[in-house]
């Protein structure tokens, strides 16, 4: 209908009574609209209003879809509704819905959730059903499991919340909840949720409702609130940085720039409406007003609204007068709004993080000054924490202090563990406090149920597992871990047998004692029978004088020196420098020499044999020889991620292993590393302990009776447990990736590692043809008795000749010996005199040598006469 040149096209809204501020965000739509002045339209508003209670608005709103479908009259609706099927979208043709589309909303809830936050375990609760529509996506992340997903509805604990909340953190032990209820009921949920202590620093909530921001939970924040929460909402249009800025803010100005969804959605539907129809109008050249009678068949069909619809569909957000207050404003074929932003924020202090698009995901929103500076309210969230650290006593990772007595608090204990983790609170700034439990933990099959360090972990009782934690593809599916600071192996422990005590006089052990006794008594025998035999025979007896031919007496030179000394020359492979004539004396010789030939060679053979039969080797030296032999047990930890690695390898040898470790009686297997050190120690050789390097390092560094066999079995790695989806697990990584570009955890593990107050004196492994000073002492021995035993004779020999000399030369014993050792040590002089004393004159010495001469001539005829 027009008038005075305007075109005047009637637009009606149904409201709630108490929806005032929608209706003024309607008004203020219509407003600017008009004052546009854009193709002569005006548009007049017609407004309906409906009790607040009454329950028949739904079935009247869906009457007026119908209505509108039937006429051809656009129904514009600015608020969620559950998805519509098929046949209702046929019915609802005319319908289009400007506020996000369920199922595009939960889509955007999944991306938050998985993609940015990596949650994997979270408790979903909801109000309405539309709220549990906004979370089916998230149901679906972990759809087959229900220990990862929680899902609770409101009204089931409308009578008392607080038997909701004990649940979440008594039973499911919850760190993650996503809650999506009105915003009017939050403010006394979350209230209740602080005696629970779902508030505490290391709780995460993520609210979904769009309009949580107006709940007033600001008015509530203190101290108590230290949870990370974060909430949606609509993202609004960035202001014109270079438009003038309103010195009075009116009423409808705050409402709009509150970011209320319903007051913003109801605008954007003015805006979208009215400039589609102004397209259409003028694309068509002129206004056709519907039938005013709601009459049934074609006639009664508005011809223009199904034009403005489709324009509603396809129009795009930058030709749009006055722009949306909502970003991202598009309809899909079905009516339904597909594509909007979401801006992340903190609703406890109004803080924008991030922001939601359905194309690019989520992306970091940076403040503006002016924003950022209206951020007044503390943010308890962010004050430095406290980490709780759980661990267990084992060395050196954790331990007490020797005098931990005269400390209190965490200086009372040390170890690898404690330096990690004092390192980590410095790059990471936060305070830290250890609880001990007993054992890294074991998995329970039957009860599926884990204890020790991992059961803390998964009931959020600590924040950190530190100490000799394996990480295995069975602890991943319960705990998360952050890279390795430490990579190892499996190695065997064995003891280390000490060698036997070297015999200086290893030499004499080839032969028995009885064999050496009768050796020396055979000597004495054929000593004593080479000089019978040589007396009895004719041929041994010869002149003392070769130049004599007829001489008056014969000697004989076998003598018992002379015998004896062929019967040592001929053991010691050196021979004579006289030798026997007759033929019985020389088949008698032959015979001792074949003796001695044989005597020596067998000696010889067993002496190699013997100094290298003492020597320390083991015969296991690789698992492989552990598995092949029947004399020595091994085993493991029970339950550790050791003995997990054999009863899950495919490797034949391995499961071998594993199968011997089962049927050992008494059983292999320990309860701790300790104990398995420990009894290795005890049984002493008898029983092998498979345990991580790392480990085995540390007690063969400090136990010289122990040692590893073989090289290294597997690839393990040690890391930081945390409980699952924490979001502090990158830091984590990231600041041991620092620690150990600096060199720091090297240091560490050299710290802890090495043994500087220790040192073990090394067993010296030698080979069959390499012999210790110790085995062939007693040769040196006997080599330093044999001189002595000779310079001692010597001494006394010279001693006798010199007391002769003095007789004979009538001198004093001391001229004697003077004249005597000043001759000796003159080396250069070749020639000794007859007579050595002293004389005044040259006749004195010829007659001295003629003196000497005739008495050595009575000393020959002397003994010549004894011998006859």
């Amino acid at each position: 209908m027009g008038n005075e040149g305007n075109t005047k096209i009637p637009v009606g809204a149904i409201f709630y009574e108490n929806e005032k501020e929608i209706e003024l965000s309607f008004d203020q739509a219509f407003r600017e609209v008009n004052n546009l002045k854009f193709s002569d339209l005006q548009f007049v508003t017609i407004k309906r209003y409906m009790p607040t209670n009454d329950s028949f608005l739904l079935q009247q709103i869906n009457i007026v879809a119908q209505i509108a479908n039937t006429t051809g009259i656009p129904h514009i609706e600015y608020d969620w509704k559950l998805e519509a099927t098929r046949q209702e979208h046929l019915n609802n043709q005319m319908t289009v819905n400007v506020a996000p589309a369920l199922s595009a909303l939960s889509r955007a809830y999944y991306d938050i959730i998985k993609t940015n936050y990596e949650w994997r375990t979270f408790t979903l609760i909801y109000e309405t059903p539309e709220g549990l529509a906004r979370l089916q996506d998230l149901m679906n992340i972990h759809a087959l499991n229900t220990d990862y997903l929680k899902l609770r509805n409101l009204a089931d604990y409308a009578e008392d919340y607080r038997v909701l909340w004990k649940e979440a953190d008594e039973t499911f032990h919850e760190h993650h909840i996503i809650l999506d209820c009105e915003p009017k009921s939050l403010r006394e949920l979350l209230k209740i949720s602080v005696d629970f202590k779902l508030q505490g620093p290391f709780r995460h909530w993520f609210l979904t409702h769009l309009d949580t921001h107006s709940s007033g939970l600001k008015d509530i924040y203190n101290q108590d609130f230290k949870a990370n929460i974060t909430s949606v909402r609509m993202k609004i249009v960035d202001p014109n940085p270079y438009e003038r800025k309103k010195t009075r803010l009116t009423p409808v100005d705050k409402i709009l720039g509150s970011q209320m969804m319903l007051p913003i959605l109801i605008y954007d539907a003015v805006v979208l409406f009215a400039n589609s129809a102004r397209n259409v109008i003028a694309s068509l050249g002129q206004f056709y007003p519907p039938n005013s009678r709601c009459g049934l068949g074609i006639a009664s069909t508005w011809i223009m609204g199904a034009h403005i619809v489709q324009e509603m569909k396809t129009i795009s957000e930058d030709d749009v007068e006055p722009h949306f207050k909502t970003e991202n404003m598009k309809i899909n074929e079905f009516g339904q709004r597909t594509h909007f932003n979401l801006e992340i924020y903190k609703p406890t202090v109004n803080e924008p993080l991030m922001v939601w698009t359905p194309d690019n995901g989520i992306k970091v929103r940076r403040l503006n000054p002016e924003l950022e500076s209206a951020i007044i309210t503390p943010d308890f969230s962010v004050q430095r924490k406290v980490f709780t650290v759980v661990t267990h006593h084992e060395e050196p990772y954790f331990m007490m202090k020797q005098d931990h007595e005269n400390f209190r608090g965490q200086e009372k204990y040390e170890g690898y563990a404690v330096d990690l983790i004092r390192k980590l609170s410095e790059l990471m700034e936060f305070d830290y406090e250890f609880m001990i439990v007993n054992g890294n933990g074991k998995y329970n099959p039957e009860t599926k149920q884990w204890d020790g360090i991992i059961r803390k972990l998964i009931d959020h009782h600590a924040q950190i597992g530190v100490c000799d934690l394996t990480i295995t593809q069975l602890r991943r599916s319960a705990v998360d871990f952050t890279v390795p600071f430490m990579q190892l192996g499996i190695s065997i422990l064995h003891y280390k047998s000490p060698p036997e005590q070297k015999n200086p006089f290893a030499f004499l052990e080839p032969f028995a004692p009885q064999v050496w006794i009768y050796m020396i008594f055979a000597q004495l025998v054929m000593t004593l029978a080479f000089v019978l035999i040589a007396r009895l025979s004719y041929r041994e007896w010869m002149p003392p004088n070769p130049a004599i031919v007829d001489p008056d007496q014969l000697e004989n030179i076998w003598n018992v020196n002379n015998s004896c000394w062929l019967m040592v020359g001929s053991i010691m492979q050196q021979g004579c420098d006289i030798l026997p004539r007759g033929p019985h004396m020389r088949i008698l010789t032959g015979m001792w020499w074949f003796f001695a030939l044989m005597m020596l060679s067998t000696y010889t053979a067993n002496l190699a044999a013997f100094l290298t039969s003492n020597k320390w080797q083991s015969s296991i030296n690789s698992l492989q020889d552990l598995i092949e032999q029947d004399e020595v047990k091994f085993g493991s930890m029970r339950g550790g991620s050791t003995s997990l690695f054999f009863s899950e390898s495919n490797d034949t040898d391995y499961q071998r292993a594993w199968n011997q470790m089962k049927s050992f009686n008494p059983s292999g297997f320990t309860s701790t590393n300790k104990e398995g050190v420990a009894r290795v120690r005890k049984e002493k050789g008898n029983y092998a302990f498979l345990m991580e390097t790392t480990s085995l390092t540390y007690n063969i560094e400090r136990n010289c009776d122990l040692r590893q066999i073989g090289g290294t079995i597997g690839e393990k790695h040690y890391g930081l447990a945390v409980p699952l989806g924490a979001d502090y697990r990158t830091n984590l990584s990231v600041s041991i990736l620092q620690l150990s570009e600096k060199g720091e955890l090297y240091k560490l593990k050299n710290k802890w590692w090495k043994n500087h107050n220790v040192t073990c004196e090394s067993f010296h492994e030698v080979d069959g043809d390499e012999l210790s000073i110790i085995e062939l002492g007693g040769v040196f021995l006997v080599l330093a008795g044999g001189i002595l035993t000779g310079v001692i004779l010597g001494i006394f020999e010279f001693l006798w000749n010199v007391q002769n000399v003095a007789v004979e030369e009538r001198v004093t014993p001391w001229q004697a010996l003077k004249a005597e050792l000043m001759f000796a040590l003159k080396f250069w002089v070749r020639k000794k005199p007859m007579r050595i004393s002293s004389s005044s004159s040259s006749g004195g010495d010829k007659s001295s040598r003629r003196s000497s001469a005739s008495r050595r001539s009575s000393k020959e005829k002397t003994r010549s006469k004894t011998n006859s």
